[in-house]
C-alpha cells in the first residue's frame, strides 16, 4: 500500500468514526444520557478535524495540538468561520466537563445544542477532506 493509499484509508475510518460517534450521540439523546451525548458529539467532531488534517498527511497527539491547528491553518486562513472554532471549543470543554467529574446537570436542550452544534461543525469540515479542497 502506498503511502497516499493509506492516507486515503485513514481519512475514511476517521469520517466513520465522526459519523459513528454522531449516531451514537442521537441515539443517547433518545435515551436521555445527556451527558454522554455531549461527549460522543465532541468526538464526532474531533474526528471530522482529524480526518481534516489526515487528508493532509498531518495528525497530532493532542486534542490541544489539533485545536491550535485548526485555529491557525483554518480559521485564521478562511477556509472555516471563526465560529467553528468557538463551537467546537465550546464542545471540548463541555465534553471535559461531562466526562471528568462536573456533577451540574446537563438538559435536554444542552444536549440537543450540542448535537445542532457538532453537525454545523462537521459540515464545515467534512468538504475538507477531499484532497482537491
Amino acid at each position: 500500500m502506498t503511502g497516499e493509499e493509506a492516507r486515503h484509508r485513514t481519512v475514511a475510518a476517521e469520517v466513520n468514526l465522526c459519523n459513528e460517534c454522531l449516531a451514537e450521540a442521537a441515539f443517547a439523546l433518545q435515551g436521555g444520557f445527556y451527558r454522554l451525548v455531549r461527549s460522543r458529539a465532541y468526538y464526532g467532531c474531533f474526528h471530522a478535524a482529524t480526518a481534516v488534517f489526515a487528508a493532509r498527511g498531518e495528525t497530532f497527539r493532542r486534542h490541544s495540538g489539533l485545536l491550535a491547528a485548526l485555529d491557525r491553518e483554518l480559521i485564521k486562513t478562511g477556509r472555516i468561520p471563526p465560529e467553528c472554532g468557538s463551537l467546537l471549543r465550546s464542545l471540548f470543554q463541555s465534553r471535559l466537563r461531562s466526562d471528568y467529574g462536573d456533577v451540574s446537570p446537563v438538559t435536554a436542550a444542552d444536549a440537543e445544542r450540542a448535537i445542532a452544534d457538532a453537525r454545523r461543525i462537521v459540515a464545515w469540515l467534512l468538504p475538507l477532506t477531499d484532497p482537491v479542497t
